[in-house]
């Protein structure tokens, strides 16, 4: 699992090491991303995305990988506002999504 960390609400580097505490194990990599680069990627394929991806859940199958450009992602959440409320996160359907890709 890829945990990107950017500056939205004033974060800063320096916060990440403390932030990945809420996500850990050995399977879980955490990454700042200081000009939003990821988030800016992922805008265009999002309807209704006015600014760069943040607050937002992607999931992919196993062995997807990034070309030039990002890929679509297989299932996404978000947490913000202005975009569809059926794709409001919610734990539970987004952990059956992961593990139904996983076992592809």
């Amino acid at each position: 699992m890829l945990v990107i960390n950017s500056d939205q609400l004033g974060a800063k580097e320096k916060h990440v090491a403390n932030a990945s505490k809420l996500m850990s194990g050995d399977n879980v990599h955490h990454y700042w991303d200081g000009e939003k680069h990821v988030g800016k990627a992922i805008q265009p394929m999002i309807e209704g995305l006015s600014q760069p991806a943040w607050d937002f859940w992607m999931l992919y199958e196993p062995g997807r990988t990034w070309g030039e450009a990002a890929p679509e992602p297989d299932w996404w959440e978000h947490q913000l506002g202005g975009l569809p409320q059926n794709r409001k996160l919610d734990a539970v359907r987004f952990a059956e999504k992961a593990k139904k890709l996983a076992r592809q």
